[in-house]
């Protein structure tokens, strides 16, 4: 798990995660979490007429006080690729400037969530409380096998 905020931001931009497809983006987030002690677990929701969604629920520790980070890795599609002055996915950095997908909608949140969880750790060890992390792949589509139904499973 990288305390980096600008190395986790530029491997969640690096995965294509047009909405509703998980693309590699809640893989790559477990692959941040689970190092921290973070027990994971991936839950696909659906409902009549829509597509099946992938998500994320991450919680360290079961005590209270109870901090939840809450976000969505799905992004909306690309359009034209060519109408872009830096690749969508490619998490490119020029004049100090991050760009890509989801960048600030809203992998860059997630990065820094992720990124201050870690540093917090490395300094103060687990919290005495709990943290979580209720991550979403349906905010930019019909967003109903997302927010609600992960809160309702938690």
């Amino acid at each position: 798990m990288s305390n980096d905020p600008i190395s986790n931001l530029q491997t969640l931009i690096r995965c294509p995660s047009v909405t509703p497809a998980e693309g590699g983006a809640l893989t790559a987030l477990e692959a941040m979490l689970v190092p921290l002690g973070f027990k994971v677990d991936r839950i696909v929701s659906t409902d009549e007429d829509t597509p099946d969604v992938e998500n994320l629920y991450a919680r360290l520790g079961t005590d209270g006080p109870h901090l939840m980070f809450a976000g969505h890795t799905d992004v909306v599609p690309v359009g034209d690729e060519a109408a872009w002055s830096h690749p969508p996915f490619g998490a490119e950095i020029a004049d100090g400037i991050m760009y890509g997908r989801g960048a600030v909608d809203m992998k860059g949140g997630i990065a820094c969530f992720a990124a201050a969880v870690a540093r917090h750790i490395e300094k103060h060890g687990a919290p005495k409380g709990s943290i979580s992390f209720l991550i979403t792949g349906d905010e930019e589509g019909p967003s109903v096998n997302g927010t609600i139904k992960l809160l309702q499973w938690a």
